[in-house]
């Protein structure tokens, strides 16, 4: 092989013409290079025959000297070793090969992030997750409302703490939606690009971050229309903030901020996954370790963020209770009122829907402990067609005569002892619904329990109460 010269004279070569590449630039060299040449101006180029840069390491790690590199010299590759590893951890394709590979992979995309930043993602996919868009990071705000309002010393103290309550549902405001940002542009966005190269494919940002995005534009929409309004005109007339301003964005809270049905119906479930995958997921604790660190963060953790739109949402009618406490006249208080009134019936709503959810959820789970309903041995297939259409026991159904918002709970079992026969005594297991108990052979630990009597309506049962209930097995009489 002959020995080549050094590479001509040009600011950007190498690696960094290859990141500026990737990150959106654009580099190519302004001289053809003569052939045979592997060392044209502008940058290193490989032969077709793929010889390999010697002694060029892209990224190192850990705390030791830096060792003293070569000079760039090309080599031809070495033959494929089929025995061993470099890595000392198995053979080349054992999973924990490929574990150590992961990471590391990961590692060298998470510092590339830290230098150049975060990559691009398509359009569509910025304006689905919100990436960039929007200005909210940019919106300037004062440090007091006392910068707006040349006499604020001339105004009472009464005066002056409603001011300060209503500033801090502004500012707060803004911080919360920094924050939401946080997870769209930070957290989604760095799991979406790992992804894009087959990394954390696994994790499901869908699962983790997937009505943040309407969050976000729901919070945008109210700054634009009722706070940032509320703002403008202090600024402009250098009067006090008007609460009055803000009634009918709050008047209509139930359609505005109608994302946070969905959002706290799922944030149990959700924060359980992102648990589930930090425990259980090397690879996406360490994306989440990257992230939390990082400066835009502000050291906030996932879970922390995650729970951010639950308390905000929680939080207006205490920050407008604050508002009423300081105001003096008697409009603003009829204002005020119906704010907080709105906000609270939307809350109950909100929390209508989340039991409703956790209901369904607990029936769920009860339906999946109880076998089918199987109470007579048919005698012949004409026989079991009859019977199939009654033999069925559907838990999931909406129970007769009763509105569709209330779900079937299951509110009692145990083990009870019923007789059989003159003197024979069975023992059974019970499950009491809220419309119908059910009579089941005492399970064992994985099977399911299997109904051994007719289900029982309520209507049918009767009841009584007992002086020492702990001393009954069943606590119930049935007749």
């Amino acid at each position: 092989m002959q020995a080549l010269g050094p590479p001509n004279k040009s600011p950007l070569q190498g690696l960094v013409a290859s990141r500026i590449e990737t990150y959106g630039g654009r580099y190519r060299a302004s001289v053809a290079s003569p052939p045979g040449n592997v060392s044209p101006r502008g940058g290193l180029l490989l032969d077709p025959s793929r010889r390999l840069l010697q002694g060029y390491v892209p990224f190192t790690t850990g705390s030791g000297p830096a060792r003293r590199l070569s000079p760039l010299r090309l080599r031809e590759p070495e033959p494929e070793k089929t025995h061993g590893s470099p890595f000392g951890v198995g053979t080349p394709h054992s999973p924990k090969l490929k574990e150590v590979t992961k990471a590391h992979e990961l590692q060298v995309r998470l510092h590339t992030f830290s230098m150049f930043g975060m990559p691009r993602l398509p359009r569509e996919d910025r304006q689905r997750w919100e990436i960039g868009e929007g200005s909210e990071n940019s919106v300037a705000i004062e440090k007091s409302w006392k910068e707006l309002v040349p006499g604020h010393k001339e105004m009472s103290r009464e005066l002056c703490h409603q001011q300060e309550a209503l500033w801090e549902l502004l500012t707060t405001e803004l911080i919360y939606v920094r924050k939401l940002k946080i997870m769209t542009d930070l957290l989604a966005a760095g799991l979406l690009n790992l992804q894009r190269v087959g990394l954390l494919t696994e994790v499901s940002a869908e699962t983790l971050f997937g009505n943040v995005p309407s969050l976000i534009r729901a919070h945008r929409s109210f700054w634009e229309e009722v706070l940032g309004p509320t703002l403008e005109e202090t600024r402009a007339s250098g009067q006090p903030l008007d609460p009055v301003s803000l009634q009918d964005g709050f008047l209509t809270c139930s359609q505005r901020f109608q994302p946070y049905v969905l959002y706290c119906l799922r944030v149990r479930q959700t924060m359980a996954y992102a648990r589930e995958q930090q425990d259980h997921n090397p690879l996406f604790h360490i994306f989440v370790q990257w992230c939390e660190k990082h400066k835009r963060s502000g050291r906030q953790m996932l879970g922390d963020l995650l729970i951010k739109p639950h308390q905000r949402i929680t939080k207006y009618p205490l920050l407008l209770q604050a508002v009423l406490k300081r105001t003096p006249k008697p409009q603003a208080q009829e204002a005020l009122t119906a704010m907080i009134t709105a906000m609270e019936s939307f809350l109950r709503h909100i929390n209508k829907q989340v039991r409703q959810g956790e209901e369904q959820e607990s029936l769920v789970a009860a339906a999946r402990r109880i076998g089918p309903y199987e109470v007579l041995e048919p005698s012949s297939e004409e026989v079991e067609k009859n019977l199939r259409q009654f033999s069925t026991l559907d838990l999931m159904a909406p129970m007769l005569e009763v509105a569709p918002e209330h779900t079937r709970q299951l509110l009692l079992e145990g083990p009870a002892r019923v007789k059989e026969g003159r003197e024979g005594k069975l023992d059974v297991y019970l499950f009491l619904f809220s419309d119908v108990l059910l009579v089941t052979k005492p399970p064992r630990k994985a099977d399911k329990a299997k109904v051994i009597r007719p289900p029982l309506m309520l209507e049918k049962l009767v009841c009584r109460p007992l002086r020492d209930p702990s001393k009954s097995r069943g606590g119930m009489g049935i007749r």
